[in-house]
This record gives C-alpha cells, structure tokens and sequence, in this order.
C-alpha cells in the first residue's frame, strides 16, 4: 500500500488517542521492546503530534498497547515511491543504487548520533575556540557570544549545560517538569534562573502547533517522497504535549524528549544550523576557521611520532601563489596524510530525495576539497623544491574531515561515483578517504595508544569503522575516559556542581562510540 493511501488510516487511528497518551506508551513500549529504532520512535511520535489531539495537564496520562502503531508507522516509511512509480522506477534501474540506501539511511542515521563528545565539542566549538580567535590576524572578526545572545537570550555555555541536564534527565525519566528543576537546584546543581531557562526552552521544546508548523514549511515538494519529510524533532527534540485554552496550569505541566539523543545533537550541530539559519555566509566563512582550529585540536592528540603541521607552519616555505595547501598534514614515516576541513553535509534534497542532481550538489565543496588536495600531493610527487620536507615521502593519503558524518560516503559505489566526478575535472587515481570528525574523536584515544591514524586509514578501506572502532577497543582497553574530551566534561561537571555518584551515572551512557 502507498503512503497516501495510508495516511487517511494512520490519521484516524492516531487521532482516536490524546498526545501524551501515544508518548507515554511509545515510552513505554520502547523501553520494552530494543528492536524499536529510534527513527521509528521520532516517526511515531511526528505522527501523534499531526494526528492526535493534545492533552490537556488536569487529565491523568493513560497507557495503551500501541504496536499497531508502531507498525503503521513501518508499513508507511517502507513505502518508497519506486516501489510504486514507474517513472521513478525506471530513473532508479539507470542510476547508481547508492542512492537509494542514501534515502533509507538519511531517515535513520540522524536519530542515532554518536555520544562520545555530546557536550565536550560544543564546549570548545562554540565557547572556548571563537575567543581564542578574537583579534587575531585574518580571521574575520564575528563575536559569537554576542550573536548568539542576540537569536537566543542567552549565552552560549548556558544553553549548553542546561541542554545537558535536560538530556540526562530525558534518558531516565518520561516527564520533566518545573519541579525537577526545582529540585535540581535544590541538590545544588547549578543551573540558570528561571527566566533564562524559559528562554533556553523556547529554544529546545515545541507544542503540537509549533511541531505541525515546522513540518508543513519543510516537508518535501514533491509528495511521493513524503514518507522522507523532514522530522521537526530534529529542530525541537523536546515536546509539550499538553495544551490548555481556559487556563493554564504551570505545575502540572511538563516535557517530553522521544528520542533523548537528539537533544544532544541539537545543542552541537544544532547551533552550527541555528547560527547559520540567522547569519548564513557570515557565520559560515567565520566558522571555517573554528572548525579548522578544532580538527588540529583532535590532532595534536592523537600524535605519537607522527609531525603535525598546520596551514602555516606550511605557508612559511610554500607561499600563497604556488597555490592551496591543506588545513594540516600528518607526517608518519614515508607517509603523510594532508587533512582539509570541510563543514558541509548531504543537503535536506540529497537525503530526502537522493536525485542525483542533489547529490553532486552536496558533494561540490568535498569535490573542491579534493581537488585542492590533489594538486598539493601533485606537487608533493613532482619534488617542487620548497616542499623538501615531503622529498623522502612514498604515500600521500588525502582524507576530507566533515563536521557531520556524510552517510555511506567511503562505500565502494559512492566512491566510484565521486572518482567518476573527479575523473571529469582530470582528477585521476586519488586515494581519498572522508572522516566525520566524531569518527575522529571517537579513534583519538586508540590512536594515541598505538594505533597511528595511517594504519587505521588503510584498515578502513576493507572494514566498516565500527568494526574497526569495536576492535582497536578490545585491544586498548581505552574509553572515553581516555579521550581528550573527558577532561572537557569533567569541567562541565564543575560548572553545574554535580556530584560525582550523578557523574558517574552518566559516564555509562557514553559506551563506546
């Protein structure tokens, strides 16, 4: 059956059951049942906010058996338009399959991030990085702090640590109401005032009517691809499900995160997005150079023997009209492994859609990167005099690090498809690889145990990187206990004085990745 002729069933069906109703026994029900996705759980929970009628606080929460929900919602999702478009049908036979897993991963992948630096990389992207860079020469002078006040009303760290406490109360708690905060401050945690945790909030947390809002001005044009629209729970990761028009009743409300995760995400990506959304180019070419400053960050950690050098520590003997360098070079033995930095992802089209169109779109600033890179490695390989340093060098690895993970970007068929690209531009034979920079993160405390980056970069072209991650940690016995990062969240800690048992707690949700 097609999407739409499921929508009418689904929409009767939901909306038969009030809205805290459907989240509580989706709580319920993915506490009890682990093969329930968290990308069927964001599913099901856009479902309840369309279809079902809000709750109201005076009313008591009741709990149903809602599988049939959940399986409406997978019979729906699975429903993809070349399985019934002809037309579509035979544009997918001619095109690279890729890009249909593109579609299916896009739609499941983000509800899933990694938590190995949840808080600790928002820290030093948003906080500690734009100061170190105020007045320095040839960075664009862009006060973050004060911007992000300005979108926000409140400051950065704030935002950060509250969205913390927020998520580690969600992951343990069905509802969280002002009576939490009440008695999180009673315990000595220090979080903010009311006033500015009602601002943070605004920013964190949507109604039923804000949630429909969001979906209608950005589900997809073309409707046969509704079952990939945009899930606004990536914006607002935190839901009110009551709604009261005679009175309001403040005591008795309270708060829902379905997917306690993505609040961690939306106070890390989410402001590079939200910032973005306000400032666009200004932001962006400004943020180039935090991100730049944090990939070193993560490499200056992992180092063992290995010589890092930036872009200028190159340009002191490579100037700028011989051309672009890359943003750092590792050098290992006979091998160096140059780095350029690339803030960019799969567009909302490349992950929705998947129409090749789309796709080459997204993939034009890590086309540029390469480029860039190869050129470098070009001259590298021609023995140009000022790049003595790289004569003894056999094997030059040009690795792309990306701010978010660019799904199934190291499979064999988008590599294809990317050389195809590169081939047309007379970009031959380049032995690239693309790293998120959680992947990064998540392999820095192995590295620097043993296991150089360049003997991981070539494991990684015959095995996926959990498989590769799960092993370098049953041979280090390293967690994120040993990552850089810890220390970073041990100060965040500090900062809301909470005690070491509560610490400790939540070190185990870390895991390994």
């Amino acid at each position: 059956m097609t999407g739409s002729l499921l929508l009418p069933q689904i929409a009767s069906v939901f909306g038969k059951l009030k809205f805290g109703d459907v989240l509580h026994s989706l709580y319920l029900l993915k506490k009890s049942t682990p093969e329930l996705r968290p990308f069927m759980v964001g599913g099901v929970a856009l479902f309840a906010a369309r279809f079902c009628p809000p709750s109201k606080t005076s009313q008591l929460i009741k709990n149903y058996d809602i599988r049939h929900l959940a399986d409406l919602y997978n019979e729906y999702y699975l429903a993809d338009p070349i399985t019934f478009d002809k037309d579509l049908h035979k544009e997918f036979m001619n095109s690279n399959s890729i890009f249909m897993m593109l579609r299916l991963v896009s739609s499941q992948f983000p509800f899933e991030p990694g938590l190995f630096s949840e808080f600790s990389r928002p820290a030093l992207l948003f906080y500690e990085i734009p100061r170190q860079l105020q007045g320095l020469p040839d960075i664009p002078q862009f006060d973050f702090e004060s911007k992000f006040q300005a979108i926000t009303g409140v400051s950065v760290l704030d935002f950060i640590t509250t969205g913390f406490v927020i998520s580690s109360a969600s992951r343990g708690n069905f509802a969280v109401s002002q009576d939490y905060f009440k008695k999180t401050r009673k315990q000595g945690i220090n979080i903010p005032n009311d006033q500015i945790l009602k601002a943070i909030l605004n920013q964190l947390v949507a109604d039923k009517l804000r949630l429909i809002e969001l979906y209608e001005s950005r589900k997809n044009e073309d409707r046969r691809f509704k079952m990939y629209d945009f899930n606004p729970l990536l914006s607002y990761p935190i839901i009110r499900p009551c709604q009261n028009k005679q009175f309001s009743t403040p005591d008795k409300d309270f708060i829902h995160a379905p997917v306690p995760e993505l609040v961690a995400s939306r106070i890390s990506t989410g402001i590079f997005y939200q910032m973005y959304n306000a400032y666009t180019t200004e932001f962006s070419q400004y943020f180039g150079f935090i991100f730049e400053r944090y990939v070193g960050l993560v490499l200056e950690k992992c180092l063992l023997s290995e010589q890092l050098l930036s872009e200028s520590d190159i340009r002191t003997f490579y100037p700028t009209k011989k051309g672009k360098v890359p943003d750092w070079i590792m050098i290992d033995g006979s091998t160096a492994i140059f780095l350029e930095c690339k803030a960019t992802r799969f567009s909302r089209a490349a992950q929705a859609i998947a129409s090749e169109d789309a796709v080459k779109d997204s993939l034009a600033q890590v086309k540029k990167g390469l480029k860039q890179l190869a050129s470098f490695i070009s001259a590298c390989q021609a023995k140009v005099p000022e790049l003595q340093i790289f004569h003894h060098c056999s094997t030059f690895k040009p690795i792309i690090v990306s701010l978010e993970p660019l799904y199934l970007i190291n499979s064999r068929p988008f590599q294809e498809y990317l050389d195809t690209l590169l081939a047309a531009e007379g970009v031959t034979g380049l032995d690239w690889q693309i790293l998120s920079i959680c992947e990064l993160e998540a392999l820095q405390p192995h590295v620097c145990a043993g296991f150089n980056l360049s003997q991981v970069l070539h494991e990684m072209r015959n095995k996926s990187f959990n498989d590769i991650l799960q092993n370098l940690s049953s041979q280090t016995n390293r967690t994120f206990a040993h990552s850089f990062l810890y220390e970073k969240q041990e100060e965040l800690y500090q900062r809301l004085d909470i005690p070491e048992e509560s610490r400790s707690r939540n070190k185990k949700h870390k895991g390994g990745k």
